[in-house]
């Protein structure tokens, strides 16, 4: 069957690989008919994920079409159309229970493998997934279901926060995942502020999301929001891009008591000023990836047209081209989300 795989850094081929088939009672044998490309994917392409072996098939965004199932499966049948939850854990692969997946925390599970990132994903003809990460729809487009794991990560992390209509929040990096953390504050109904170096980026979240204030310049924000605020700052700061700086600049967005949230990640340290921190006694926390529930939950909302998704794609293109275009979307600064068409 056919494949897109990296085959190293900057290295994309559209080529033939073995086929997949059932493997178990409870396995499932699925179509990826639209496939969402994320940083993720155009950081393992630049060679620039340490997750990453190569070679590798990449694709974790998944709106799929299930094709066979294993003879233990009831809570899907060939022909359904579906999401992907693309983490796999201790009962995925066989290992005895570890202690985040014992509490219910799927999420972040000490053997956590990621579809397209750790293992082979889903930019291939058919694939085999295990019938528990998958969350069905008899509404929703593929290309609406292969949007559902971007939004997950924003809407577990705003969930994971606790804030209320009653907070103000700043939400540092309008790329897919700021915006999916933007959408979800919109369902809570805080006011929200986005900060952003790429001006196309903000004025799309003005556009799409109902922010009325934005900023493009971290070195004048601060001053910015006090004047909004009449001399406060925001309750609640999500830091969503991953960038060591950024996140550290955080402390300085958020008022006394407020929140951190940071859901970007990278291997670097990030380095905190204690004095700052607990004379403000501010609360930190980190947000990764979503829970079954938050699949589940999204698709609801936007079967019931409570969440739009008709504005975040923003390229489309055949699979097969992808190889060339690859390169073109890994640096295209107005990008917001690109999907490729597998049927």
């Amino acid at each position: 069957m056919k494949a897109i795989v990296l085959e190293s850094p900057n290295q994309i081929v559209y080529k033939n690989i073995q086929d997949n088939h059932l493997v178990d009672s409870n396995s499932v044998l699925v179509k990826p008919r639209v496939v969402g490309i994320c940083g993720t994917d155009y950081h393992a392409y630049m060679g620039k994920q340490p997750f990453i072996n190569y070679p590798l098939v990449i694709g974790h965004e998944l709106g799929v079409e299930v094709l066979e199932v294993g003879c233990d499966v009831t809570n899907v049948e060939p022909g359904d159309a579906c999401a992907v939850e693309p983490y796999m854990g201790c009962q995925e692969q066989g290992e005895t229970l570890c202690f985040a997946c014992k509490r219910g925390h799927t999420n972040h599970c000490l053997r956590l493998k990621v579809l397209g990132v750790h293992m082979d994903g889903g930019l291939c003809e058919q694939f085999v997934v295990p019938s528990n990460k998958l969350h069905r729809s008899g509404e929703l487009k593929y290309e609406q279901l292969a949007l559902i794991e971007t939004l997950a990560i924003g809407y577990h992390a705003v969930n994971r926060s606790g804030i209320s209509a009653n907070d103000t929040v700043l939400v540092v990096g309008a790329g897919p995942i700021g915006l999916s953390i933007i959408q979800s504050i919109n369902l809570v109904g805080a006011d929200t502020m986005v900060l952003d170096v790429n001006e196309s980026r903000v004025q799309f979240a003005k556009k799409y999301f109902g922010v009325k204030n934005t900023f493009v310049n971290p070195e004048t924000i601060s001053n910015e929001m006090r004047s909004i605020l009449n001399g406060d700052m925001p309750t609640a700061v999500f830091d969503a891009t991953g960038n060591t700086k950024s996140m550290e600049s955080s402390f300085d967005y958020v008022g006394s008591g407020g929140k951190i949230i940071l859901v970007g990640f990278n291997r670097e340290n990030i380095v905190i000023n204690d004095e700052q921190f607990h004379r403000n006694e501010l609360s930190l926390m980190a947000s990764r990836n979503a829970l079954p529930g938050d699949f589940t939950n999204l698709i609801a909302l936007m079967e019931d047209e409570i969440i739009d998704t008709s504005h975040w794609i923003t390229e489309r293109e055949n699979w097969s081209a992808l190889v060339t275009k690859m390169s073109i979307w890994s640096d295209a600064t107005e990008l917001i989300k690109g999907v490729v068409d597998i049927s």
